[in-house]
């Protein structure tokens, strides 16, 4: 029986924003493109080596056996991919808030059990016996994922006799903030590039980027690929990254570019206003008044720190945050150190 590879996408929802970047990474997954890239680029050749990743014979499947109670906690696009004579179900999960699930193991343990199930009752399991699964984790928060990856680093400690009894699980985790820049760089690889516009913290690193990927969607990617990337940009990263969160969507990813800096001062409006919040926010937890007023001026070199690892202007941050240029380069020296 000729088999294939399932290449599995849930992605978790809590609160609003959580929705737009659950619906931004589901498009981006939902391209036959990313998902060859995500392998390409960051699974063991070894694995990838037996895997047919012509995009022919990459087929979407439905993920209709989740429970209701597991939908709410994931959202999958499930693909199918030629892996020689054999099944190989990739259940990939993309992680993106900054501090990681603990339980993760758990959660994938629960999701491959009733993927197995949904395989048995349509009658897709053959003498053969259960197709192998290689759960998946893309993290994309900008702290390192240190919860376990294996579920015996969960459980309890036991008797020798009865761990032989315990469930084994593992999944693969691929970590955005253990990546190094030289690492993705310097690839046309889409995976890459959106892990390093995902890492990017000033705005220059952000736009170049976008540029690259501009060019890379305008020589061979597909209509729906640049729509997903024009949606993941403007609905999710540019507004985590600027506070602008009413970008005009359009497939000309260098407009996204040009919007962002004739809002600029909108951008640097809202790093003050939240840093100013932080700030006040520490002042008050510590009940005094002398509190606030040093968690005002934390909070202005914090907004200039920020500022200058953004690319604005010297000037520009004095005039922002009220502080000296004197001081604003200090701390521009300080960065480079």
């Amino acid at each position: 029986m000729r088999e294939s590879l399932l290449v599995k996408t849930p992605v978790r929802a809590y609160n609003s924003d959580m929705v737009n970047q659950d619906r931004g990474y589901k498009n981006l997954f939902s391209n036959k493109e990313m998902v060859r890239d995500l392998l390409v680029q960051f699974v063991d050749p070894e694995i990838t080596g037996e895997l047919d990743l012509d995009l022919d014979s990459m087929v979407r499947e439905h993920s209709d056996f989740v429970s209701d109670d597991l939908r709410e906690r994931i959202d999958d696009v499930v693909w199918r991919v030629k892996l020689k004579d054999r099944t190989l179900y990739l259940c990939i999960l993309v992680e993106f808030q900054s501090t990681e699930d603990k339980w993760m193991a758990v959660r994938l343990l629960t999701y491959v059990g009733l993927l197995y199930d949904d395989l048995i009752k349509r009658r897709l399991v053959d003498d053969e016996g259960l197709p192998p699964v290689l759960p998946v984790v893309v993290h994309t928060g900008i702290r390192r994922w240190s919860a376990p990856c294996s579920l015996k680093e969960l459980a309890a400690p036991v008797s020798s006799a009865l761990s032989r009894y315990a469930p084994s699980f593992d999944y693969l985790l691929l970590d955005a903030a253990s990546c190094s820049e030289e690492e993705l760089a310097g690839t046309d690889n889409l995976a890459a590039l959106l892990f390093l516009m995902e890492k990017s913290r000033a705005q220059e690193e952000l736009f170049k980027q976008m540029r690259r990927l501009d060019g890379v969607l305008r020589s061979g990617g597909s209509a729906h690929l640049r729509r997903a990337f024009s949606v993941f940009l403007t609905r999710v990263l540019v507004p985590r990254k600027t506070g602008l969160t009413d970008l005009e969507e359009t497939l000309d990813l260098v407009e996204v570019e040009r919007m962002v800096v004739e809002r600029q001062p909108e951008w640097a409006e809202y790093l003050l206003k939240e840093g100013e919040e932080r700030g006040i926010l520490l002042g008050e937890k510590r009940g005094e008044e002398r509190g606030r007023r040093l968690g005002v001026d934390s909070t202005k070199r914090d907004n200039a720190l920020r500022m200058l690892g953004k690319g604005f202007s010297i000037q520009d941050i004095a005039e922002c945050v009220d502080l000296p240029e004197d001081e604003i380069r200090s701390l521009a020296d300080s960065l480079r150190n």
